[in-house]
């Protein structure tokens, strides 16, 4: 028994992963609008009109053609709340969460047109009051067929310094349509198994799954956070159908009990935070949620970058010691003969004055300062 219920979880986990690889994303630029497509069918568009307050996915759908996110039109409350949007609020005292500060697109590059994943690159700049930016986004966005999103997003320091102030709104979120809300019929779990956005409400944990039914169907979104970001971050998840992810907010998320944890970025400094966004039919178990957060951990770990090793070169052998030939003993120096036999001092020297004495050699005369040196 245990062998085969092995062998079915190696199935349904082989399963799993075939139909995270299987399909083809494509990304095709529409005037202001970047369509994606999922095997031909439509999945999300990229709104970056110069109109728009911000740029952001609406609709997005799940498998079936279903959108999950909330209709542009007439919205019964916080018209701020786009489709799948990136924006927070209080950036150098700046709200660019409900819209008073303008977040502009200035760039949309198709990194990879067509693929698993298709990736493309966005630009934005959020404009200060001067029209100068704060700071420039630069998000390199990866769409996989299993509808799994990955925001790699850098935020890139102005002129001046940049200060993310501790606030609950933001950063990266999706606004769900109702039906899925959880005070109608939806559900909220934590990765660590805890229910409901009253007790998930500005907990950090792995990820977060919100699903519900839409039109007799069940759908689900999940956000991801990443432990390679510089802290943990928080859910803004709420009841209507409001879920957000964010690492600015220690203070607001916990009723002030722990002191607010501002953001600070010098002139030109960068910070990278990267998110991930899955998008499911059924509720957590059946839209293998665990597993899809595993594919997200894999396409977003930082590749180890190889150290280019310089080969060095064989030492030189030594070279061989030759022995050296034994030498002959020197002979001993020849003392030179005296052309004249020396004198003996005892020898007796003829003399005029036929005195027998030793002879005497003259001495020079020492002057004062050699009579001194003599002394020494």
């Amino acid at each position: 028994m245990k062998t085969v219920l092995s062998i079915l979880c190696l199935f349904v986990g082989l399963s799993t992963a075939v139909g995270a690889a299987e399909g083809t994303v494509d990304i095709k630029k529409n005037g202001s609008k970047f369509s994606v497509t999922i095997d031909g069918k439509p999945f999300a568009t990229y709104n970056t009109s110069a109109d728009l307050p911000k740029p952001f996915f609406s609709p997005v759908r799940a498998a079936d053609g279903t959108v999950i996110t909330r209709s542009l039109v007439d919205p019964e409350d916080h018209p701020h709340h786009k489709g799948v949007w990136v924006a927070v609020d209080e950036v150098n005292t700046v709200d660019f969460w409900a819209e008073k500060g303008k977040i502009k697109n200035t760039g949309v590059k198709i990194v990879k047109a067509s693929g698993n994943p298709a990736v493309m690159k966005v630009t934005n700049e959020w404009l200060g009051e001067d029209n100068k930016p704060i700071i420039t986004e630069n998000t390199l966005i990866s769409i996989y067929a299993n509808r799994l999103m990955t925001y790699n997003i850098t935020f890139t320091a102005g002129a001046k310094p940049v200060v993310f102030e501790d606030t609950k709104e933001g950063l990266f979120g999706i606004r769900l349509p109702n039906g899925m809300r959880e005070k109608e019929d939806g559900s909220v779990v934590n990765s660590k198994g805890v229910k409901g956005t009253k007790d998930t409400w500005g907990k950090p944990t792995e990820w977060i799954d919100y699903y519900g039914p839409l039109n007799g169907k069940v759908y689900g979104v999940t956000l991801m956070d990443s432990p390679q970001n510089y802290k943990q971050s928080r859910y803004h998840v709420r009841n209507y159908g409001l879920f957000t992810i964010s690492p600015f907010g220690d203070h607001a998320y916990t009723n002030k009990k722990q002191p607010a944890d501002h953001k600070h970025l010098k002139a030109g400094e960068k910070m990278n935070l990267k998110y991930g966004l899955y998008i499911h039919s059924g509720d957590t178990r059946q839209g293998h949620v665990a597993d899809a957060y595993q594919q997200f951990l894999d396409v977003t770990k930082k590749k180890a970058t190889k150290k280019k090793v310089t080969q060095q070169k064989p030492a030189a052998k030594p070279a061989k010691k030759v022995a050296a030939a034994p030498q002959k003993p020197a002979a001993p120096a020849k003392t030179a003969e005296p052309q004249m036999k020396p004198v003996p001092e005892t020898e007796a020297v003829p003399a005029n004055n036929c005195e027998c004495q030793p002879a005497q050699q003259p001495q020079p005369r020492r002057g004062l300062f050699g009579r001194l040196r003599f002394r020494r």
